[in-house]
C-alpha cells in the first residue's frame, strides 16, 4: 500500500468533513442506499479503506441516475481511494463528483469543497502546481462548513502550493489563519506547529530568513526540539529549522535539527544511489546558480510522488521545475527493502540543474529497445531499467526471467538467471537487440571490489557475453557494441595492451556492419586516440580522430570515459562537524574537464542531506585530474561529466 505523508492538517480536515456530512443522503426515499452509504461511512470513519471504497461503489450502483446523492459519493470515493493510493482512480472521481455537482447547478457544498482539495492535493509541487492554487481557492470559494479544521486545509494547502511560487501569497493566506485567534486556537498544537511551520518557510522563501527563525522556534516550541521518538510532523518542522539556519549561517542549529530529524542517520546507505534520477537540464526558467529544497515520498512500487519545493533560490516557476523533476524518478523496489518506509514518507534532497542533458551511452539504444519490445508485449518497460514492481508479473516467462535477474545476487546466480532470461526471449521471439542487452545485464560483475578490479572482471563477462551473442544470426551490430564496451572496460582496468587491439577491431568494422557516424565507432575511435596520446603520441592521436572525421560537436553527447589520473577522495574529505555529528549522506558533484586534464565548473547538484557535505566534496573534486581527448587544444565529449560521492562513518 503507498500513503502519503499527509499532515496532521489535511487528516483531521478530512474526518470532520467526513463527520460534518454524514447525514448528506438521509432525504433519500429509498432506504437501501441510505443503508449501503452508512455502512460505506462508517468504515471509512474507521479508517478501513477498502471496505469504504467497496461500499461506496455498491452505494452508488443502487443510486437511481438523477440522485442528488451521486456527486456525494463520488466525492467520498475519490478520498477512499487516495488513502488507498489509487491516486488516478481517486482523481478521476474527484473530477466526477464536481462534474456531476455542477450538472445539478450546486454552487456551495462541503463535499464540492473536498473534490477541489483532493485533486489539489494531488495536483500541488510539480507540473500541475498552478492547477492546484486555482482548485484550492475552488474548495474555498465552495464551502459552507464553518468547521475551523475544515477551514484551514485549503488555506494550509494554498499556502504550501504557493510556497515558492508565490510566498507573498503564502505568508497572506497563513496569516489569515494565524490572527483568527478563535480558529487557531481550535486547532491541536501539531496543525499549530505545522502552520507556524509554513510560515516560517514562506519568510525564508522572501528572503527574510531572521523572521523565519521567530516562527519555527515557535512550531519547535509547540513539537519538540530533540527528543529521539519522532513523527513524520517532528521529521519536517525540524528539517524545515536546519534549512533556515543554514540561511542564517548557524551551523551548530543546523547539525542539530538535521541529526534530530533523523537526516544523515539511517540505517542504510544505499537507497539513494539505487535510483533512475534525471536532473532538471538549467534553461531559460532555471539557471546553474539556482538550487531547491525538494521533499518527496517514495511508494512501495519505487515510485517518488507528491513532491513539494519547500524552499526555492527565487521565487516563481524555480520550485516547480524540480518537483517535476523528482516525480519522474524510479527507485528499484528491493533497494528500498532496509529503508524504512516511515523515512520514505518524507526524503528531502538538495538539488541544482546540470547544464547538459545526460550523455549518450552505448547501452541506451538497446536498453529503448528493450523497454519498447517489453511494452508491445504488454509488459512493463521499466523490467529494462530494473526500477518495477517485482510482484506484478503475472507469472509470464519473460517479466519473471527478468526480475530474478535483477534481483540475482552473486555472479554465478546472475549468470544462471540470465540465461534462464535469454531461453526466455528466444522462446517469444525477441528481437537481437533485446536479447543482445539482457546478455549485457547478465554480464555485470557481482563481486569485484575497487574500480579497477570490477572494470577487469566486467572485461572478463563481456568477453564471454560476445561469444554468446556470435551465436545469434545476424547480431553483427550488437556484437561491435559488446566489443567496444569490452575495450572500454579493458581501458579502465588499464589493460591498454589489449584495449587498444579490442578497439581497433570495431574500429575497422565495415561500414556496411557500423556507420562511419554511428557513436560505437566513434567512442571506440575517441578512446583509441585517448590510448595513443596516454603513450605519448598525441601528433597520431589527432591524426586517428581526424581520419574519421571526429569533431567536438559530433562528440559532445556521448558519454566519453576519460582516463582518470587522480580521481582519489581521502578520509580527510569528511567535514569534521559531520563526523562530530556521526552524518552519513551522498552528494552528485557535476563538471567539465578542460584540455590539460583539469575539472573546471564543479557544482554539487544533488546532495543528502541537504548543506552537509556539498562544499567539502566540491573542494575535492576540484582536485581530479583526467587525461581527456582533444583534438587539437579542444576537449571532446567531455563536458558535463558526474561523479557520486558516498560517505560513511568509519566501523
Amino acid at each position: 500500500m503507498q500513503l502519503r505523508a499527509l499532515t496532521a492538517i489535511e487528516t483531521t480536515a478530512a474526518l470532520i468533513w467526513s463527520v460534518a456530512a454524514g447525514g448528506a443522503l438521509a432525504s433519500d426515499a429509498h432506504p437501501t442506499p441510505q443503508a449501503l452509504f452508512d455502512a460505506a461511512q462508517a468504515a471509512f470513519d474507521r479508517s478501513d479503506w477498502p471496505a469504504a471504497v467497496s461500499g461506496y461503489r455498491t452505494a452508488l450502483a443502487a443510486l437511481k441516475p438523477n440522485s442528488a446523492a451521486i456527486p456525494v459519493i463520488h466525492a467520498r470515493l475519490a478520498g477512499a481511494l487516495q488513502r488507498t493510493g489509487r491516486r488516478a482512480e481517486a482523481e478521476a472521481e474527484a473530477k466526477l463528483a464536481i462534474a456531476r455537482f455542477e450538472a445539478q447547478k450546486v454552487g456551495k457544498n462541503d463535499d464540492l469543497a473536498l473534490s477541489y482539495v483532493l485533486l489539489a492535493s494531488l495536483h500541488r509541487g510539480a507540473a500541475d502546481n498552478d492547477l492546484a492554487i486555482t482548485e484550492y481557492r475552488n474548495a474555498l470559494a465552495t464551502m459552507t462548513s464553518d468547521a475551523p479544521a475544515a477551514l484551514l486545509q485549503p488555506r494550509y494547502g494554498l499556502a504550501m502550493a504557493t510556497l515558492t511560487a508565490n510566498p507573498d501569497l503564502a505568508a497572506s493566506t497563513l496569516d489569515s489563519i494565524l490572527t483568527d485567534a478563535s480558529v487557531f486556537a481550535s486547532i491541536s498544537k501539531t496543525d499549530q506547529a505545522n502552520v507556524l511551520s509554513a510560515r516560517a518557510m514562506a519568510e525564508l522563501n522572501r528572503g527574510q530568513a531572521k523572521l523565519a527563525s521567530s516562527y519555527i522556534e515557535k512550531a519547535l516550541t509547540l513539537t519538540g526540539r530533540t527528543t529521539t521518538k519522532i513523527n513524520i510532523v517532528q521529521v519536517q518542522i525540524r528539517g524545515n529549522a536546519a534549512l533556515i539556519y543554514a540561511k542564517l549561517g548557524d551551523e551548530e542549529n543546523v547539525r542539530q535539527y538535521l541529526t534530530y530529524s533523523g537526516a544523515g542517520h539511517l540505517p542504510d546507505g544505499s537507497w539513494l544511489s539505487a535510483a533512475e534520477k534525471d536532473l532538471p537540464v538549467c534553461d531559460s526558467v532555471i539557471g546553474p546558480n539556482d538550487f531547491a529544497v525538494v521533499d518527496f515520498t517514495i511508494g512501495d512500487d519505487g515510485r517518488a510522488w507528491g513532491a513539494n519545493t519547500l524552499y526555492a533560490s527565487r521565487p516563481g516557476p524555480v520550485g516547480a521545475t524540480f518537483a517535476t523533476a523528482v516525480n519522474t524518478w524510479r527507485w528499484k523496489p528491493d533497494a528500498l527493502a532496509k529503508l524504512n518506509p516511515f523515512w520514505r514518507a518524507s526524503v528531502r534532497l538538495e538539488l541544482r540543474c546540470v547544464t547538459h542533458p545526460p550523455l549518450l551511452t552505448l547501452n541506451d539504444p538497446f536498453r529503448t529497445a528493450t523497454s519498447d519490445w517489453l511494452a508491445k508485449s504488454g509488459y512493463d518497460p521499466a523490467l529494462a531499467k530494473g526500477v518495477f514492481d517485482p510482484h506484478a508479473t503475472g507469472g509470464a516467462p519473460v517479466p519473471a526471467a527478468f526480475v530474478a535477474l535483477w534481483k540475482a545476487d552473486g555472479d554465478r546466480a546472475v549468470a544462471a538467471a540470465g540465461a534462464t532470461l535469454d531461453a526466455a526471449l528466444v522462446a517469444a521471439n525477441a528481437p537481437i537487440d533485446v536479447r543482445a542487452y539482457a546478455i549485457y545485464l547478465a554480464a555485470t560483475p557481482q563481486s569485484a571490489h575497487g574500480a579497477r578490479s570490477y572494470q577487469a572482471a566486467h572485461a572478463r563477462t563481456l568477453a564471454a557475453a560476445i561469444q554468446a551473442v556470435d551465436r545469434i544470426a545476424g547480431a553483427d551490430h550488437a556484437r561491435a557494441w559488446l566489443q567496444a564496451e569490452y575495450g572500454l572496460a579493458l581501458e579502465a582496468s588499464y589493460a591498454l595492451a589489449p584495449a587498444k587491439t579490442a578497439l581497433q577491431a570495431v574500429a575497422a568494422l565495415p561500414l556496411g556492419t557500423l556507420p562511419a557516424d554511428d557513436p560505437i565507432r566513434s567512442l571506440a575511435v575517441l578512446h583509441l586516440a585517448l590510448i595513443d596520446k596516454r603513450s605519448g603520441a598525441a601528433a597520431l592521436a589527432d591524426q586517428r580522430l581526424n581520419n574519421a572525421g571526429i569533431d567536438a560537436e559530433q562528440c559532445s553527447l556521448l558519454d566519453v570515459r576519460p582516463v582518470a589520473r587522480n580521481t582519489d577522495i581521502s578520509s580527510s574529505t569528511f567535514p569534521a562537524e559531520a563526523l562530530r555529528w556521526r552524518f552519513e549522506g551522498t552528494v552528485r558533484e557535476a563538471f567539465d574537464i578542460a584540455a590539460d586534464g583539469r575539472v573546471q565548473n564543479v557544482r554539487t547538484v544533488l546532495s543528502y542531506p541537504p548543506f552537509v557535505f556539498g562544499p567539502a566534496t566540491e573542494r575535492a573534486v576540484g582536485q581530479f585530474r583526467y587525461l581527456p581527448p582533444t583534438l587539437g587544444n579542444q576537449v571532446l565529449g567531455c563536458v558535463g561529466q558526474t561523479v557520486n560521492v558516498s560517505y560513511r562513518m568509519p566501523n
